[in-house]
């Protein structure tokens, strides 16, 4: 059991790379690629070689670097490069997210592995949509920042949820781990 003076962070993450003229991806995609909840995310992120996104692995390690702090695993989903998401299934993981995050209030900070350019079937901004559900769960007050790809489609929805967006510098992309670095000397900063 974590001390009274130990930081909770939730950590969360829905990565997907939308191009409309890709296939619609749904459950199967997502499961057959990357659907970790609570306790299976802590596993894997002990692991020497992670499923998990880089930037998931290098907030963690930095965080567990910081102090004291206890991570406390929502869930990470993640399709690559695909086409948009099926509605039905974005609302799936949106309500499971929302609902294990609730259960576990209160935190002092919510970590995000976005990619930043998923599309629905439906919506154009899934990642403004989490972050505006998750801020309005949370408060003003409990840092939310999230790491995203350097092409993503930022929308004022993202920005106005969150106190920090950090974005990869890198193409290709080798600068994970370091953005999720950054991304953790940031949460601690603002708490």
């Amino acid at each position: 059991m974590a001390n009274a003076s130990t930081k909770r962070i939730a950590l969360l993450g829905f990565e997907l790379e939308s191009n409309r003229f890709a296939p619609v991806v749904g459950k199967t995609e997502f499961t057959g690629k990357l659907v970790l909840k609570g306790a299976d995310m802590m596993a894997d992120l002990a692991t020497e070689n992670p499923r998990s996104p880089g930037t998931l692995v290098g907030f963690t390690r930095t965080m567990d670097k910081t102090g004291s702090w206890t991570p406390v695993p929502i869930m990470v989903a993640g399709a690559g490069a695909a086409g948009a998401v099926e509605h039905a299934y974005y609302l799936e993981i949106k309500d499971e997210m929302l609902r294990r995050l609730e259960a576990e209030m209160p935190v002092d900070g919510v970590y995000f592995c976005e990619h930043g350019a998923a599309v629905t079937t439906e919506i154009s901004d899934p990642d403004g949509d989490l972050f505006a559900s998750v801020r309005a769960l949370v408060g003003p007050d409990v840092p939310l920042v999230s790491t995203l790809d350097l092409h993503a489609n930022i929308s004022d929805k993202m920005v106005g949820s969150t106190d920090l967006l950090v974005a990869y510098r890198t193409n290709p992309h080798v600068d994970h781990f370091e953005r999720g670095a950054e991304a953790a000397r940031a949460m601690v900063e603002l708490m």
